[in-house]
């Protein structure tokens, strides 16, 4: 998270600090704020046996710091905030302290974690992913455990079959409008597939949106190559926001998009950036489409390009303030190189909101001083089943960790979702199980 460099604490009550938009909805009145009760990712537990907290805790302080926010964590989130699941029942109406949250439409609670992997399934993931058993790991060295990444590594370009199939196939999504959030938004490209399918609009179209931004940078992955979404469900209302701290690359962003037309049809593009809290931050001014800077570049000498300063949400506050739909988040996307847990850590109540997740495990920070197990346990209290996402696979992880994958910090992708939508969640397990069928 790149951090303001005078140590002082800029407050959102400025109007220049707000993000730019290009749609005409103006931003939601804040709701007046309270001490909360029921909202974050930790459970209450946590706050006095877990090394986790302590770590995420530590994590997240010293990015504030870095940042000159350390003062304002009490302001976003207090203690009580980030350690309380919810305790509501779907659509309930809660007070107005829960953030700007009243109305939005809530998971149903689920009660039973993820299922466990049976051995034979857990011996399959080790063959397929050359991973060691839990009690080989204690007498190995580091240079045999770190010999299986290349399996490893098939988790960094995710084809995600399972979420194109279920909008392809199902009339029910789980909700009447859609709702989808790119965080970390970069060229578009995925934000513009994602709001094809899930406002299932022909009209939003990749291709046009490829032709038209500049190839300066060429994307991870060949997103800018993937086929499109077959449109056949009835258009959908609803929108798609693209969300991205990097000023030269929202510039294009918000010129392709008034361009093609796309902000009077739900995309939303706005310039900011999204951590564990709110303000402003320093970020670079690199090339339109560079992919490799975070909120911390500024400061840890990782840039040597100009910083100009960049209004700063946590998710919670920017969901409160600039999503008008009041219904669940049908596709929530992180990509924040690295600081994929600082976005969850300040999510609070739209984790409760959110039905499919999708973010990056890494080697950078903060990632490196966590292991995904810290962010999959948990979000598995909060009702989700998560998979390491492959070409069209699933390897779940929830119910089937294994030690070796404390030693794995490297660029990956994760896929989880809310075992409240049980027919995407079943979809999702079935390609995890016919590919652990598979030997």
């Amino acid at each position: 998270d790149s951090p303001a460099t005078d140590g002082t604490c800029h407050r959102r009550r400025h109007s220049s600090f707000f993000p730019q938009h290009t749609n005409t909805n103006q931003p939601r009145a804040e709701t007046q704020r309270h001490k909360t009760h029921n909202r974050g990712l930790f459970p209450r537990s946590m706050l006095w046996v877990s090394p986790i907290f302590l770590l995420v805790m530590v994590s997240t302080w010293n990015s504030l710091k870095a940042a000159g926010k350390y003062n304002e964590v009490g302001r976003s989130h207090s203690l009580q905030t980030l350690l309380l699941p919810h305790n509501d029942a779907t659509e309930e109406k809660v007070s107005d302290s829960n953030h700007g949250f009243g109305r939005r439409t809530r998971n149903p609670i689920t009660t039973n974690a993820s299922p466990l992997c049976t051995a034979e399934q857990r011996d399959k993931i080790a063959h397929q992913l050359m991973l060691l058993e839990d009690g080989e790991i204690e007498n190995s060295d580091m240079s045999k455990l770190k010999s299986n990444w290349p399996k490893m590594m098939r988790f960094t370009c995710p084809e995600s079959s399972w979420i194109d199939t279920f909008y392809a196939e199902e009339t029910d999504i789980g909700s009447n409008d859609f709702l989808g959030i790119s965080v970390g938004c970069n060229k578009g490209h995925d934000a513009i597939r994602t709001a094809r399918m899930g406002l299932s609009d022909a009209t939003i179209d990749a291709y046009k949106w490829r032709d038209e931004f500049p190839n300066v940078v060429r994307p991870v992955c060949g997103a800018n190559n993937a086929p499109q979404f077959d449109v056949i469900s009835p258009q959908r209302k609803g929108e798609m926001h693209c969300i991205e701290p990097m000023p030269s690359t929202f510039s294009e962003l918000q010129r392709v998009g008034e361009k093609l037309g796309l902000t009077s049809k739900g995309m939303v593009f706005t310039h900011a950036a999204i951590s564990s809290t709110s303000g402003v931050v320093k970020f670079p001014v690199s090339y339109v489409g560079v992919e490799d800077q975070s909120i911390t570049s500024c400061t840890d000498g990782a840039t040597k390009a100009p910083c100009v300063e960049v209004p700063m949400f946590s998710l919670e506050d920017y969901v409160a303030k600039y999503v008008n739909g009041s219904g669940p988040i049908n596709i929530l996307q992180i990509d924040v190189e690295g600081y994929d847990f600082d976005v969850l850590f300040g999510a609070g109540n739209v984790l409760d909101s959110t039905h499919y997740l999708e973010f990056e495990y890494h080697k950078k920070p903060s990632w490196d001083i966590l292991h995904i197990q810290d962010a999959v346990k948990l979000l598995d209290g909060k009702g989700f089943t998560c998979y390491w996402a492959g070409k069209n696979k699933l390897w779940r992880i929830s119910g089937c960790y294994f030690e070796h994958y404390n030693f794995f910090h490297d660029w990956s992708n994760v896929a989880c979702v809310h075992r409240s939508q049980k027919t995407l969640y079943d979809r999702m397990e079935k390609v995890f199980t016919d590919l652990i069928e598979e030997g």
